[in-house]
């Protein structure tokens, strides 16, 4: 008789015990947090059709075909598991909209295929919340205080929040002159030698030269604002001018890194972004940002914002804060 061969595909996540344990713990937590702010849980389909994504476009840009698991369905239709939560919920508001302003959490998988051996799985937990319909300022500051409450409930120590700007990111590739690809390479990796080399073989201003110097090494409010300020760039300067006043607003909850190299994890990002991080783990725990212009491709104009915990990700830093709190 053949054995049967128990291990798992590569493509899958399983968790162990002790971790299911904690996600039940903070979900319950996070359920109990999302409901008092008037956030309604909604569970979206597993499969979507692949056109959804597909069809779809933002800062010029569509979704990445190549990362998602398609089918054809019985009606030869192509479909594919479902790649993110925002994009339902977006779907959802247009659908059945019954007033200015609608909130919405969730907890669930996504799926997207990633490149072997870069210790990513294709499969992960996200618990999120999405807010549609407020006011520019009020939805910002409302999802980036739900954000730093959310992660005071995770049992993570050690933690970071940084906020950057996709307008601010925009403004410098397009500073950038036809080198876009390479800035954001430089900016995602935070290769200081590298981004050394690239300003010394482009002919930028002298101000403009250095911000980029700076922009992974300097953390000081004042020494951005004048950076920022010298460019006389009003992108530049506006987006900063934003930044600042969320870190001043929220910094009596906690301490708020402006960090002005930040990339958008997702194209659809268009303002605000923001990121958590933990000292028990090299992924950020927590991220998300502005995406108003995905819902004009449902015929809505409406501030959209939210965020994902990516759970994957906490739970495996919860066991190394635990195993070095033991060993300590």
């Amino acid at each position: 008789m053949e054995k049967i061969n128990y291990l798992l595909p590569e493509e899958s996540a399983e968790m162990t015990l002790n971790q299911v344990k904690s996600l039940r713990q903070i979900e319950g937590r996070l359920r109990k947090l999302f409901g008092l702010k008037n956030y309604q849980e909604v569970m979206p389909p597993s499969f979507e059709y692949t056109q959804l994504y597909t069809a779809l476009e933002s800062n010029g840009k569509t979704f990445n075909q190549e990362k998602m698991f398609q089918f054809i369905n019985h009606e030869g239709q192509s479909i594919t598991l479902r790649y993110d939560f925002t994009l339902p919920l977006v779907r959802l508001y247009s659908q059945i909209k019954d007033s200015t302003s609608a909130r919405y959490s969730y907890f669930g998988k996504i799926f997207r295929k990633e490149k072997r051996h870069k210790g990513r799985s294709t499969e992960n937990y996200q618990i999120g919340i999405e807010l549609f319909g407020e006011s520019a300022d009020k939805s910002e500051l409302e999802i980036l205080s739900l954000a730093l409450q959310v992660i005071e409930q995770l049992g993570l120590n050690k933690t970071v929040f940084e906020i950057g700007s996709a307008k601010f990111f925009q403004r410098l590739c397009h500073l950038a002159d036809g080198s876009t690809e390479l800035l954001t390479e430089l900016l995602l990796k935070k290769d200081l030698s590298g981004l050394n080399a690239f300003i010394e073989k482009n002919s930028f201003s002298k101000e403009l030269r250095e911000l980029l110097k700076e922009i992974f090494i300097t953390n000081e409010l004042s020494r951005l604002e004048n950076l920022v300020t010298n460019t006389k760039d009003d992108v530049l300067i506006s987006s900063f001018d934003q930044l600042k006043e969320f870190s001043e607003k929220l910094s009596m909850i906690k301490p708020i890194i402006i960090d002005l190299g930040m990339v958008p994890k997702m194209d659809y990002y268009t303002d605000l972004m923001f990121k958590a991080y933990s000292s028990a783990a090299n992924q950020p725990i927590l991220s998300g940002g502005r995406y108003d212009q995905l819902l004009s491709n449902f015929q809505e104009e409406a501030v959209a914002i939210g965020f994902c915990c990516h759970m994957d990700t906490i739970l495996k830093a919860l066991e190394r804060q635990e195993l070095e709190e033991d060993n300590d």
